[in-house]
């Protein structure tokens, strides 16, 4: 089995790296620990609209970043340690060989964790870990996170008190539960230096070989990261289509908004409003791609000093 050193915490970058190493060795067994800074991980089959609120988020500075597996909406920062197993596999999904190891690691460290649900782990019923997976070529990446010392206030405000029912998606919808901390639970106290140290030497078979990328590789990784992990395609564009419709109150006065988006591109536009143009807004809106700085210039055209409070309803 094969673990890499992975020192980034560039949230694009690591879903990069994970990619490129699934693509790029895929003759070995691999396990290996990494961190993101504070960032919002959707699944690849997620509304990133629906799930979080995109305007707390950029207020924040907190960035969005697309996965390749499915699943639902997390949030990470440095007090979660996240895993990525690789193995080979007939492409049945299977949480509980991966969740196994895991979780009999965490056991052995005195931590009282057990499997809660499909593939969560939970300490008592409140949840320390969720998981998803993707198979291809005859293995199976499977990844999860681990609530450590996570900000957990800030992860309920930007997931579980986010969701936006105004957006009718077919797309996957995550769970909302109850979460807590892996450290608020040790025995003794632990560092998550300690902690993450500690996890691989449980995990890893004594025979695994440890592996740094080469100079040119990371290339790869950040050329992957640039023009796929970064791009509106992946992130906005990748969004399963959906219909909007909501209604609220504008400069004091009644506003209704909806419109319909497939392949990130809006249709179907309309805003009624004794404030704004509905012709102007439907010419501006139609056509125009579901992206935040694209749709906060359009509401500039149409609200000028009142575009934010515009932007609020419009996703």
């Amino acid at each position: 089995m094969l673990t890499f050193i992975n020192e980034s915490t560039d949230p694009f970058y690591n879903q990069a790296f994970e990619e490129f190493v699934f693509e790029n060795y895929a003759e070995d067994d691999v396990f290996y620990l990494w961190q993101n800074r504070p960032a919002i991980v959707v699944g690849c089959y997620q509304n990133i609209c629906r799930e979080v609120n995109v305007h707390a988020l950029r207020r924040r500075g907190v960035p969005v970043v697309r996965r390749m597996t499915g699943g639902g909406t997390v949030y990470h920062d440095l007090g979660n340690v996240n895993y990525s197993f690789m193995l080979r596999a007939d492409g049945a999904l299977d949480y509980d060989h991966f969740l196994d190891p895991v979780i009999a690691a965490l056991n052995r460290m005195g931590i009282p964790a057990h499997r809660n649900r499909s593939c969560d782990i939970a300490i008592g019923d409140k949840k320390i870990s969720g998981s998803a997976q993707k198979a291809a070529g005859g293995r199976i990446l499977h990844h999860g996170t681990l609530l450590f010392e996570s900000d957990l206030a800030s992860l309920d405000a930007f997931t579980a008190h986010a969701k936006n029912d105004a957006f009718q998606t077919k797309g996957t919808l995550s769970a909302i539960c109850t979460v807590t901390n892996i450290r608020d639970h040790l025995s003794e106290p632990m560092t998550i230096a300690e902690f993450r140290s500690r996890l691989l030497a449980e995990v890893l078979p004594a025979n695994h070989v440890c592996v740094e990328l080469t100079d040119e590789q990371r290339a790869q990784v950040r050329k992957l990261r640039n023009e796929k992990y970064r791009s509106w395609d992946w992130t906005w564009g990748k969004t399963p289509a959906f219909s909007y419709e909501r209604e609220g109150s504008f400069a004091g006065q009644p506003l209704h908004v909806a419109y319909r988006a497939k392949k990130g591109v809006l249709s179907d536009a309309c805003i009624e409003s004794p404030f704004i143009d509905a012709e102007r807004a439907a010419q501006l809106l139609n056509g125009s791609r579901l992206d935040p700085d694209g749709l906060r210039k359009i509401c500039f055209g149409l609200a000028g000093e009142r575009a934010q409070e515009l932007m609020e309803y419009l996703m």
